[in-house]
This record gives C-alpha cells, sequence and structure tokens, in this order.
C-alpha cells in the first residue's frame, strides 16, 4: 500500500493522469517493489489515494494558517476548458515570523458576483476555524468585482475584517500602463502589425519556417523562431522584440528573396526596410527591455512595498534620464542605429529607404517614452498605509543615530489608528526603545529577516511587531494566482477536460503545495484511507502491525 500510495502522489505531482496509474503500478512491479494484491490498482483508487493525501496537505496549511497572527489573501476568478467558473484562493501567513504563500482552494462559483466571492471566501475559511478578522491584506488583479466604488469584494470583507488593506496587483498595473500607451501611440501599432504579421507568416507555413532556419544558418543568425505579441502575457512584446532583432538580418534576406513570387513576402519586406521600421524596432527593444526587467522584478513572491516602490521610481529614473532631456540619448541599442545611420542608409548589411516624415520618429519616441512614463506613475500612485509600514524596512532607517529619535513618529501614528488592535500609546513607548534595537543590531538586514530575529522579542514589543507581522503578510501582487491557473492548464488539458472542480482542486494542491516524492510519507494517508472503509488488504500482513505501532 504504501507503493501504491507513493505512486498515486507521483502522478499529482508530475501532473499526470490518472489513467496511467496502473502502468505505473506494473512499472513498480517489474522493478522489484512488492505489491501483494491486485486490489486497489484502478483509476477510482487511484482518485481516492490522491484525495486522502490532498486532505492531509489542505488541513496542515489550514492548521498553520489558524495559528499565524496575520493572513492576506490573494484571489483571482477564471474559467477553465469545461467553461466552469471558479476562484482560485492563496493566502499569505507566518509560521515562526516566516512567511508562508500557499495554494489553499478552488472554489466553485455559482454566481460571479461580489456577494457570492466574499459568502464562498469567508465560508472555507471558518470551515477550518480561521479567524476572518485577522484579514489584513487582499490582492487582486483589480477588476471591478474584487476592487470597485460599491458593494465588491474588499468592501464586504471589511464587514468581517475591518483592518483589510486592498492592492491591485502590481504586475497588472504595470501591464496596464502598456496596453494604455500602445493604444495611443500609432508608431507602436505599425510596429506590432508587422510582427503579428512575420509570426503567422512562418507560423502557418513549415515550409517558411524551414527556409529561414538555412537563412539563419547561413547568415549565422541564433535559430529563433518569430513570436506573437499577447495582450494578456506580461512579457510577450519584449519578447517578441527581442526573437525580431536578432532573426530580422535572416528574416528581411529570405523577405527578399521570395519577393517576387509571394505578395505577403513582397509586402512584408517592403515594411521592414524602411527607417521607421527599424527605429521603432531598437527603440522599443530598448524600451521594453526596460519594462521586461521590471515586469520580472514585480512578479517575484517575496516583495513588499517599499521594494516594489524602489523598483517603480528607479524606472522611472532611467526613463527620465534617457529620453526626458533636452539631447535624449535613446537606448543603447537604438542610439547605436542613429549613429550608424546618421550619414548611410544601411544597418547590419540591410539597405533600407527613408521617408520624409522620419525627421519626426525621434520626437514622437520622446512622446511616447513621456507617456509610458506618465501611465507608469499614475498606475503607481502612493498608498498611505502602505508607506507607514515601510518604516520597519531596516534599508530605509537613517544613517546617523542623531536623526534616529523622531524617526518613524508620524507613520506610527497612522499605523496605530488605522490597526485599533494596538494600544496607541504603547506602540509609541515600544517604538522608542525597538528603533535603536534595530539600528545596532539588525539594520544590515532585510525586512523578512528581521521579523524572524525579533519575533521571540514580542513579549517586550507586543504592539510594534504585531504591526510587522500585519506588513509581512500583505500581499501588493496576485502573481501567484496566476502561476496557480498556469499550473491548472497544466492539468487540466483538452484530453482531461472532464476533471471536476474538487479534482482539480485536489491535484493542484498536491503538485504546488506537497513535498517532493522523495520526502513524501504515505502511512498517514494510508491510515486516513483505511479509517473510512473496510480495507481488506491490511489482513494477515506485517503491515497492519506497523499500521499499528505508528498509531
Amino acid at each position: 500500500m504504501c507503493t501504491l500510495f507513493r505512486n498515486a502522489y507521483f502522478i499529482a505531482k508530475e501532473n499526470l493522469p490518472m489513467d496511467k496509474f496502473q502502468s505505473i503500478n506494473d512499472l513498480t512491479k517489474l522493478n522489484g517493489a512488492v505489491i501483494t494484491s491486485k486490489l486497489y490498482q484502478e483509476n477510482n483508487a487511484c482518485s481516492e489515494f490522491i484525495q486522502k493525501i490532498s486532505d492531509i496537505i489542505e488541513k496542515e496549511v489550514m492548521s498553520d494558517v489558524k495559528l499565524s497572527p496575520a493572513v492576506g489573501i490573494m484571489i483571482d476568478k477564471s474559467t477553465d476548458l469545461a467553461t466552469q467558473k471558479h476562484l482560485i484562493l492563496y493566502l499569505s501567513y507566518l509560521k515562526a515570523g516566516e512567511l508562508k504563500i500557499s495554494f489553499t482552494k478552488l472554489l466553485n462559483l455559482s454566481s460571479g458576483t461580489a456577494v457570492s466571492i466574499t459568502a464562498h471566501i469567508i465560508a472555507y475559511l471558518k470551515s477550518f476555524g480561521v479567524d476572518v478578522s485577522k484579514i489584513f491584506g487582499m490582492g487582486s488583479d483589480g477588476a471591478s468585482v474584487m476592487i470597485g466604488k460599491h458593494g465588491d469584494v474588499s468592501q464586504l470583507l471589511k464587514d468581517t475584517s475591518p483592518h483589510l488593506a486592498e492592492v491591485h496587483c502590481v504586475a497588472h498595473r504595470l501591464a496596464l500602463a502598456c496596453v494604455d500607451t500602445a493604444k495611443e501611440i500609432p508608431d507602436i501599432k505599425f510596429l506590432e502589425s508587422i510582427v503579428s504579421t512575420v509570426y503567422s507568416y512562418y507560423k502557418r507555413s513549415p515550409t517558411n519556417l524551414a527556409e529561414l532556419r538555412s537563412w539563419q544558418l547561413i547568415i549565422d543568425d541564433p535559430l529563433l523562431n518569430p513570436l506573437d505579441i499577447h495582450k494578456v502575457r506580461w512579457l510577450s512584446m519584449g519578447n517578441a522584440l527581442e526573437n525580431l532583432r536578432r532573426s530580422v538580418v535572416s528574416i528581411v534576406n529570405m523577405l527578399g528573396d521570395q519577393s517576387d513570387t509571394n505578395i505577403v513576402a513582397n509586402s512584408l519586406h517592403n515594411s521592414m526596410t524602411t527607417y521607421k521600421f527599424f527605429f521603432m524596432l531598437y527603440f522599443l527593444y530598448d524600451l521594453f527591455g526596460k519594462i521586461n526587467q521590471l515586469s520580472k522584478s514585480l512578479q517575484k513572491r517575496d516583495l513588499s512595498y517599499a521594494t516594489v516602490k524602489q523598483l517603480v521610481d528607479s524606472f522611472l529614473m532611467a526613463i527620465e534620464a534617457e529620453y526626458l532631456t533636452e539631447l535624449p540619448s535613446f537606448g543603447p541599442l537604438c542610439a547605436e542605429f542613429l549613429k550608424s545611420t546618421d550619414q548611410s542608409d544601411s544597418f547590419n548589411t540591410i539597405t533600407f529607404k527613408r521617408n520624409h516624415r522620419d525627421i519626426h520618429l525621434k520626437t514622437r519616441a520622446v512622446q511616447c517614452a513621456q507617456l509610458i512614463h506618465d501611465n507608469i506613475r499614475d498606475r503607481f500612485p502612493d498608498n498611505k498605509i502602505f508607506e507607514a509600514f515601510s518604516v520597519f524596512e531596516p534599508s530605509n532607517f537613517p544613517s546617523s543615530v542623531a536623526n534616529l529619535p523622531r524617526y518613524g513618529e508620524q507613520q506610527l501614528e497612522c499605523l496605530g489608528d488605522h490597526h485599533c488592535i494596538v494600544n496607541q500609546e504603547e506602540l509609541q513607548i515600544e517604538w522608542g526603545i525597538l528603533k535603536y534595537l534595530i539600528f545596532n543590531s539588525y539594520k544590515g538586514l532585510l525586512f523578512a529577516d528581521l521579523l524572524t530575529a525579533i519575533i521571540s522579542r514580542k513579549d517586550q514589543f507586543p504592539n510594534a511587531i504585531s504591526l510587522m507581522e500585519i506588513s509581512r503578510v500583505l500581499p501588493v501582487s496576485s502573481v501567484e494566482c496566476e502561476r496557480g491557473f498556469s499550473r491548472q492548464n497544466i492539468i487540466k488539458t483538452k484530453l482531461r477536460c472532464s476533471l471536476g472542480i474538487d479534482a482539480l482542486d485536489q491535484l493542484m494542491r498536491i503538485s504546488l503545495v506537497g513535498v517532493d516524492v522523495k520526502d513524501f510519507d504515505p502511512v498517514p494517508a494510508i491510515r486516513k484511507w483505511q479509517s473510512v472503509r473496510n480495507c481488506h488488504v491490511y489482513q494477515n500482513n506485517a503491515f497492519s502491525k506497523l499500521m499499528n505501532v505508528k498509531s
């Protein structure tokens, strides 16, 4: 039975279909494992085993959540391949001062309204005895049903979690700022159209792709496929421009070779042998290179508001330095292109055509950079509560002890007013001592390490450390939900579209939260499974004695 349960766990952990259970059991026997009975080797048994394993993992996670002094939630709605609507729920919580972020549940939604979503979340948490009043943060994709003006989920949750702070996912905000910019700049649409046409030209024709490979080998370009731009994928624009830039010489030469016999190739060749195309390609490549770097940083798991602010401010300063000056320097590749083509009509062996309107491209590029700068700045306004929590970041402490006496007083007053669970007077007294302790002993630590280091002093600084615990669990994004949906789509494919929500939830929990297969202990799950049915497989064998000893 240990072998059978391990095989079932392996199937869930590796995102394999359950109809492979029998085959894996046969392989296991061929490799010398002892399976003494033919019972419990069908798909239904595998499903039962996975359910019991998932129940144990869920109970362990929710037990930790129940004991955590503060909890944050991340939620998002989705529709799977079978058009079943559901809500994915992630929780951030503390265990011995260390932040844990865990997939928690796929909630089947009877309705997509804010009332229904809120009711499902509260009912689920209460079913495990979690005190919903200690939910202090909620991250979502910013949909109106989640974070709107009236009657949204965040407002309804405040009825039971009065100190909740809602946040619009920082990665979504960056993506929306880029989409808003692209809508307003015709030159971006011009390049997007070429990128999409190039992608379709090679995607739909294996012959064209094979010929492109030949050209790439001849010219010594990297063997890259053209990529499309997906509006819902945060990094797709930068990745598509990257592949196009690195293969542009091969693509242009191949299209020129086909232009006499292929009207699409002729049209693409004409568009791609213009000064405007090359200028926009290198300009946007430089710009979206920085945006992609920022996006990747904003998708990290352990991210604080202070770090987000530093990343966004640094990005805006870089845009200002390169583009928003009296003499813009542009990015490195665009600057190289401008320098090389100042007195020439060719670049990288490709001859291009100029147009009298090309003299305005630099001005329009600066306007584009200004617009992306303003859109990102507007999408990341200051948040009073989150700004106040940044007072606990050791990197924000003053460099001199002479500036410590008044440091953090206004921020602590703001936090004390918002979180009435702390005593304001005691908080100020505690902070007067704690900030010197942090300055002298922990100033070089990250905030995550700081909380772990001083959590044992909570009896001495109960109010201040309670606020630090709240700050630690506050989500600044819902990126984890997107990762969960990616795993969902790996598990529930077109060939497995009959999977129900409950089965999908169990498989995702094992896949995302379960330990490595080599560390999996099947005994607790076997005991749980054995307790709910008459399992004759245990009679008169050594395993029953083992079970009795472990019991």
